[in-house]
């Protein structure tokens, strides 16, 4: 279904559970709108921020999630990260899907948190 994402974007919320990290036991929900992609990272512009010092590991803009082209389907790629993304313990070399219930690390050993979607479907 072409154009799906699109679509899907202004029903769907990201919801972040972090488990490591300068975050650790937050609960973040994050909804599409009108910019289709979250990106994660340091920057004070980033959709989902990490603390500089805390979270020394990860990228200003370290990751992106866009939706993809079914429901509750997520795209993460990694945005040339010097430390790496992981999914599921899995290092990210392309774009990656990413489901409700997925673990992703920023940089080995750095911050994780749970995927979960909500809406979309």
């Amino acid at each position: 279904m072409a154009g799906g994402g699109a679509a899907l974007a202004g029903m769907m919320r990201l919801v972040l559970r972090h488990i490591s990290g300068s975050r650790a036991t937050e609960i973040e929900i994050v909804p599409f709108g009108a910019h289709r992609e979250i990106v994660l990272g340091r920057a004070a512009s980033a959709g989902v921020r990490f603390d500089a010092r805390a979270d020394a590991g990860v990228g200003r803009y370290h990751a992106r999630i866009t939706p993809g082209e079914r429901a509750a389907e997520l795209v993460l790629t990694d945005l040339g990260s010097r430390n790496g993304t992981f999914v599921n313990e899995c290092r990210v070399e392309a774009p990656v899907i990413v489901r409700s219930g997925d673990i992703v690390a920023l940089g080995r050993g750095g911050p994780k948190f749970q995927v979960l979607v909500s809406g979309g479907e």
